[in-house]
C-alpha cells in the first residue's frame, strides 16, 4: 500500500516507509472499512472477563487505536504494542498516554522469526490489523505456530487483515467494494471526498495496484495453517471489501 511513485522507485525493504506511515496515521480510519465495527468484534472475541488481569498483544500497533479499546475495555489489563515505524510509535505513544502503567511500546521486525520469542511472560490474546499481508505464505503459517507457542491455554490469535481472493471476480469485486467503503467513510467522517481521492491518486487499494509488500494470502490457507499451528474455534467473524477478521483459540487445559 502506499504512494504508487515510491513504490515503483524504492528498493523493496523500504516500500513501507515514513511517508506510507504518515498517509495512514492521517487516514487510516477512513481507509480501513468498519474499524469501528472491527474493534468491537475484537473485544467481543478477546477470551477474558471484564475485570480479569491479562496481557495483550497487539502485532504492529500503529496509532494505537486498537491497544487503546483493550485498555478501554478490559481496565486491569496490559498491553505490549509493536510496531517497525517510529512515527506509528511516536503517534501510539500520545494515544496511549492515559494508560501509563498499563502499555509499554517497543519496536519490532515483523519478518523476523526470532521476535515471539523475546516476549516476556505469558500472553492471553495476539491482535492485529493490516499487518500480517506483509508476510509471504510460509512466513505466515511459521508465525501463526509460534504465536501458539507463547499463547497461554485458552488464548486467542486474532487478525483482520487483507485476503487473496480466490477468482479474478472476487478481486474485482474486493477491488470496487473496498472503493466504495472509502469514499462512503470520507463523507461520514471527514465531510467530504479529500481522503478518498487520496486513496485513489495514491494507489491504496492494492486489488487494483499490486504492490510488493502486499503479500495477501487465500483465507482457506490461513485458516487451515490457524489448525495445523494447533488452534482450536478457526473461524471467520468478519468479511468485507477483501477484508476479513479471524482467528482462532489455543485449548484450555483439561483435567
Amino acid at each position: 500500500m502506499g504512494d504508487a511513485q515510491d513504490r515503483r522507485e524504492a528498493p523493496a525493504e523500504e516500500y513501507w516507509g515514513e511517508s506510507a506511515s504518515a498517509a495512514f496515521l492521517d487516514y487510516g480510519a477512513i481507509y480501513t472499512p468498519e474499524r469501528e465495527r472491527i474493534a468491537r468484534a475484537f473485544l467481543d472475541l478477546i477470551p477474558a472477563e471484564r475485570d480479569e488481569r491479562f496481557v495483550a498483544v497487539d502485532i504492529g500497533t500503529g496509532q494505537g487505536w486498537l491497544s487503546a479499546a483493550i485498555l478501554r475495555a478490559f481496565p486491569a489489563a496490559r498491553a505490549l504494542a509493536l510496531d517497525g515505524s517510529p512515527a506509528m510509535l511516536d503517534a501510539a505513544r500520545r494515544l496511549l498516554a492515559p494508560f501509563a502503567g498499563r502499555v509499554e511500546l517497543h519496536p519490532f521486525r515483523l519478518e523476523d522469526p526470532a521476535w515471539p520469542d523475546a516476549l516476556p511472560g505469558s500472553v492471553r490474546c495476539f491482535v492485529s490489523c493490516l499487518v500480517i499481508h506483509h508476510l509471504d505464505g510460509p512466513q505466515k503459517r511459521a508465525l501463526y505456530a509460534r504465536l501458539h507457542g507463547r499463547l497461554e491455554p485458552g488464548g486467542a490469535l486474532l487478525i483482520a487483515d487483507v485476503i487473496a481472493p480466490a477468482s479474478a471476480h472476487g478481486v474485482r469485486h474486493a477491488a470496487r467494494a473496498w472503493d466504495a467503503a472509502v469514499e462512503r467513510q470520507s463523507l461520514a467522517i471527514a465531510g467530504d471526498l479529500g481522503a478518498y481521492r487520496k486513496f485513489v491518486e495514491e494507489g491504496w487499494n492494492l486489488y487494483e495496484h499490486p504492490d510488493p509488500i502486499d503479500k495477501p494470502s487465500p483465507l482457506p490457507d490461513q485458516l487451515r495453517w490457524l489448525d495445523e499451528a494447533g488452534f482450536a474455534g478457526v473461524d471467520v467473524f468478519w468479511m468485507q471489501a477483501g477484508h476479513a477478521l479471524f482467528g482462532g483459540y489455543k485449548p484450555a487445559r483439561t483435567g
